[in-house]
């Protein structure tokens, strides 16, 4: 993943490096327990983790992660999310 500040300059945008499409709809009656959903649209998804950091997740995987305390602990955070995706075969290759 790819990761740039936004330019408000208090959340970070992880961009996958290949283009994927993560299937929202299962994701939705997969949600890892470690997540608590904020908001659901077809487009879009917003969670909180167990830290407290609001990812929006869009379906051509990029995110963006607010109220995360560093840069560090944000990528980390988009990282776990991307694994628990991949885990769950809800990602595929392509537009």
């Amino acid at each position: 993943m790819f990761f740039k500040l936004c330019s408000d300059h208090l959340s970070i945008e992880a961009i996958p490096r290949k283009p994927v499409r993560v299937d929202l709809p299962r994701l939705k009656s997969e949600v890892l327990s470690n997540l608590q959903v904020l908001l659901w649209t077809p487009q879009f998804v917003v969670l909180r983790n167990r830290e407290g950091h609001e990812v929006t997740l869009r379906r051509d995987g990029r995110m963006i992660i607010r109220k995360a305390p560093s840069e560090l602990a944000a990528e980390r955070t988009a990282n776990d999310m991307m694994n628990a995706i991949l885990a769950l075969s809800l990602l595929r290759l392509g537009p």
